[in-house]
Order: structure tokens, then sequence, then C-alpha cells
């Protein structure tokens, strides 16, 4: 997990990369998932030049983190797919709100703690 300290210049991306711990990687895919509207994984991994596997990876912990969406889409033939897109700036803010909230109200019942 990535550190900020309060001296440090911080950026939006350094505190998203901080609050759900993610890696240099997902922050590439993040960026490139806001620039696009939808996009299926084994695009993005062309587009990025990296493994689907790592694609996955990094799609997996963006969902779990509530910062993209995964939408599965059916195929007429039979079979579906997946596609993925960023959400809206609003929902990200409410989550890393949300994570912040917690993650302070869990530090101040531990320094109570303190013995």
């Amino acid at each position: 997990m990535k550190s900020i300290k309060i001296s440090d210049n911080i950026c939006c991306e350094d505190i998203i990369e901080c609050i759900f711990d993610l890696s240099d990687q997902d922050i590439i895919i993040f960026k490139k998932l806001r620039k696009s509207k939808e996009i299926r994984a084994d695009e993005l991994a062309k587009k990025l030049k990296k493994d689907r596997s790592t694609i996955y990876r990094s799609l997996q912990k963006l969902t779990c983190a509530g910062i993209i969406t995964k939408n599965t889409k059916k195929i007429k033939q039979g079979g579906y797919y997946h596609t993925y897109k960023c959400n809206e700036i609003p929902e990200i803010k409410k989550e890393l709100s949300k994570c912040i909230d917690n993650w302070y109200k869990k530090m101040k019942i531990t320094i109570k703690d303190l013995k």
C-alpha cells in the first residue's frame, strides 16, 4: 500500500491508490477506463499490451473497490461477455469518503485502546 505523508503534495490519484490499496498497474487501467466509454477486458489488454490475466486481476480489484462497473452482455447466438466502465466521479467520491470515514473511526477506537 502506498503511504501518504502530510507534507507530501498529494493528488486525487494518490488518495485513490492509497485508500483502495491499488498498484500502479491498477491506476493505469483506471485511467484508461476513464477515457473509454465501455470496454472489454481483451480489448483493454490489447490497448495496454498486457496479458489478459493481469488486466482481469486489476479489473477485479477496481470493481471490488466500487470505482468501476462490470456489465454482462448477452450474445444472440448464445453466451455472454463482460464490459467494464468507470463509475461517475460523484460515485467514486462517495465511495472514497465512506472508506476514509470508516478508516478514521477505526483509528480513533484503536487510539483509545492505546496503553
